[in-house]
């Protein structure tokens, strides 16, 4: 009887030992499953957020884009001398149809006036009747209203006439601010989502005579074209990115608001996320798995875990920082990480004077156009390190955007000496690019200005070695141009440049 009773015993302890084994056990797997089930709702927030914000980031990039686009015909006297009388051919096959529609892609370009009428209509680079474009007009009826009434409010009486209000300072922004008089919007026009603007036609001096108080509208409207998506899904690692009704959102889907519209069928910028939480889940539940089974090597496996996941995680936050400073394509400083050298270098520039190169590459656009985008793209990488190497450790050298780089030269290197460094990179430009067995011929244009002679802050010395790079153009193309060769009082025209 007592060896049954202790047998009994030592059946309740073993019995006992695997009951809290067991509840060892359940509460690892129930910590762990409660930890990733947190990590993978954190991952998933965290990536659909940043994703988010790169979107509507990019979208308020795009809208920006066609703004400045269409600000360098909008704000020009000769469009505001046409637009009182009659808009010549000669300007709607120079300024519309041989320059915005074929550098820009404008579906539409319309003039009119504050109650829809429509005075000159460019349908795809082709000039249509008035009354075809008067049907694109009533579906932005809305805008015209809209810059109309900020065409207003920015009306000040000035001199007999009237001016208009200048746009606030930024000491920050590499362009000169417009004046707020713009409306746009993103809309389906023409059975595609695209951006309009809709703007009055004012001088550059943004002076009005007494007796044109009443303004003449641009209407410009940018569709986003098949190769537009693909290169904004590369820019920003997203996959089907697209546009739909908000009522026909597929499941799983993200989106972000491109216009202001709470209706079912209002149009949403949609793509499908890339859910790193499914990863995490995907890469821990068998190490979960194992934990449950060798309770032994929980703590040690965890912590093994836990060390390559945070391993991990440094390492791709170091590739994010890297890559918010850097172009994808070549790998050089983007206009963020240019940006952030030119404010250093401007703070320190009484000390140390610096060099600021803006350079275009000539002839770039018709190498697109004949062998395509890949082979404008081996031709933007091979240049890229022909013009780092040609640098080295003189100073660095960004990529603000399809072909144009622009270089800061540091203090080390006299400006005789810098005039032969943009010689030398004009030449790196013009040798011969091999791509599929074709030679691909380019070539380079440079303007230069000298921090602090040609300014101390962004917004004076940046316009000045941008328009010295398009005085060079002007001036025959392959050769470089100085802020000193610009005429005190000369305006230079920023539009028609060819590409």
């Amino acid at each position: 009887m007592a060896a049954g009773a202790a047998k009994r015993k030592s059946g309740k302890a073993v019995l006992g030992i695997h009951a809290a084994c067991t509840l060892v056990a359940f509460l690892v797997v129930a910590s762990l499953a409660f930890v990733l089930n947190r990590s993978v709702t954190e991952a998933d927030r965290f990536g659909l957020t940043a994703e988010r914000r790169l979107v509507e980031s990019e979208m308020r990039h795009q809208v920006d884009a066609v703004v400045q686009y269409q600000a360098q015909l909008s704000y020009w006297d000769r469009s505001f001398a046409l637009a009182e009388g009659t808009f010549t051919d000669a300007f709607v096959k120079q300024e519309l149809t041989d320059w915005l529609w074929r550098d820009f892609g404008f579906s539409w370009m319309i003039f009119a006036d504050a109650s829809g009428r429509t005075l000159v209509a460019v349908e795809n680079g082709r000039k249509v009747d008035a009354e075809i474009g008067g049907r694109t007009v009533k579906w932005v009826e809305d805008l015209i209203e809209k810059a109309n009434g900020l065409y207003e409010e920015a009306l000040i009486a000035k001199g007999g006439g009237w001016a208009l209000q200048p746009a606030k300072a930024d000491k920050d922004a590499l362009l000169a601010p417009l004046p707020n008089i713009h409306a746009v919007d993103m809309r389906m026009i023409d059975g595609k989502m695209s951006i309009v603007v809709v703007q009055a036609v004012v001088p550059k001096t943004v002076e009005i005579p007494a007796g044109r108080r009443k303004p003449v509208f641009m209407i410009t409207v940018k569709p986003f074209s098949g190769r537009m998506i693909r290169e904004m899904e590369d820019r920003l690692g997203i996959a089907n990115l697209g546009f739909i009704p908000l009522r026909t959102m597929p499941k799983g889907a993200i989106q972000v608001e491109v216009s202001d519209c709470s209706q079912p069928s209002c149009m949403v910028a949609a793509w499908t996320p890339r859910a790193p939480g499914s990863f995490v889940r995907s890469e821990t539940l068998p190490s979960v798995i194992v934990i449950a089974m060798l309770a032994a090597l929980i703590m040690a496996f965890i912590a093994a875990r836990f060390g390559s996941v945070f391993s991990a995680l440094q390492t791709s936050e170091a590739e994010n920082r890297h890559l918010a400073k850097h172009d994808r394509l070549t790998g050089l400083l983007n206009r963020s990480g240019f940006d952030d050298v030119l404010h250093a270098s401007l703070a320190k520039v009484a000390e140390r004077p610096f060099s600021l190169l803006c350079l275009d590459l000539d002839r770039f656009k018709a190498v697109n156009d004949t062998y395509g985008h890949p082979a404008g793209d081996a031709v933007l990488k091979a240049l890229a390190v022909r013009f780092a190497d040609r640098v080295a450790d003189r100073g660095v050298v960004a990529r603000l955007g399809g072909d144009e780089f622009v270089i800061i030269v540091n203090h080390t290197v006299l400006r005789a000496d810098v005039m032969g460094l943009a010689s030398a990179l004009i030449v790196d430009a013009q040798v011969p690019v091999l791509f599929e067995g074709q030679l691909l011929r380019v070539g380079s244009s440079i303007g230069v200005a000298f921090a602090p002679d040609h300014g101390t802050i962004a917004r004076e010395i940046v316009p000045l070695a941008d328009q010295a790079l398009y005085l060079a153009k002007n001036r025959g193309r392959n050769r470089v141009q100085t802020a000193d060769d610009l005429a005190p009082s000369a305006h230079l025209p920023q539009t028609g440049q060819a590409a």
